[in-house]
């Protein structure tokens, strides 16, 4: 689909910045793993910023496509973003100590990281949103605020690590990568292009769901063949 575009783009753009100019490091299979599954997690996080939930011009669907979408592939980011940390200390148990009050700062970070990635996910669902928000603009004001703060977050635990981008060119570059998916939607709010002639497409919302799908299990399997192969071929 034409909306896979985009991501594909983002992903290569990531991908220089994490893999290029640089000496991977090499581990078990499983942690190796698990720093795969950080790097589509914070893949998809970017992504999100870009499709928001707001119909777009391209794919001509309905609204309930990108809501869906936007819905579902947030599951699959937090998702990814459970597995990052549950395999991190399950390949490395001492990790655990660098969670507690007094860890490194980027440490920190990304256990704040994955309270708004829970709260993010959890509190877009109808059953609890309505609870908490009575209008929907104040969950959109709310619920952008913590993505925002999760891509903040992240991009400072990727660079405080120092395991994937150490270099300042690197560093830069991952900065500049997320400041620009973070202004995207406000671009797209100000800026909007006039509405296409026709009619959206309708009853696309299982569209979106086989989306989620593909994406999911590509990005689990990329995972996978990363921590078991990639990681030691791509190795020094």
């Amino acid at each position: 689909m034409i909306i896979l575009l985009p991501l594909l783009v983002l992903c290569g753009l990531l991908v220089s910045v994490f893999f290029i100019g640089a000496d991977l490091p090499a581990n078990a299979p499983s942690w190796d793993g698990a720093m795969a599954c950080g790097f589509i997690a914070y893949v998809l996080v970017a992504f999100l910023f870009f499709l928001t939930g707001r119909p777009l011009r391209f794919p001509f669907n309905d609204g309930k496509f990108f809501t869906v979408a936007h819905r579902l592939l947030g599951c699959v980011a937090g998702g990814f973003i459970v597995l990052h940390v549950g395999l991190s200390l399950w390949a490395e148990p001492l990790t655990g100590r660098y969670l507690l009050p007094g860890g490194p700062g980027y440490m920190l970070a990304a256990l704040v990281g994955l309270l708004l990635a829970v709260l993010a996910v959890g509190l877009s669902f109808h059953a609890l949103r309505g609870r908490i928000w009575r209008k929907a603009a104040r969950f959109r004001q709310a619920h952008g605020l913590m993505a925002l703060v999760l891509l903040g977050t992240a991009s400072f635990h990727i660079t405080g690590a120092r395991l994937h981008v150490r270099a300042r060119e690197q560093m830069i570059a991952l900065s500049v990568i997320a400041a620009c998916c973070a202004a995207l939607p406000w671009v797209g709010r100000y800026g909007r292009l006039p509405r296409p002639a026709g009619h959206r497409r309708r009853h696309t919302a299982p569209v979106a769901v086989r989306l989620a799908m593909v994406v999911g299990g590509v990005s689990l399997g990329v995972c996978v063949l990363y921590g078991v192969r990639l990681s030691q071929w791509l190795a020094p």
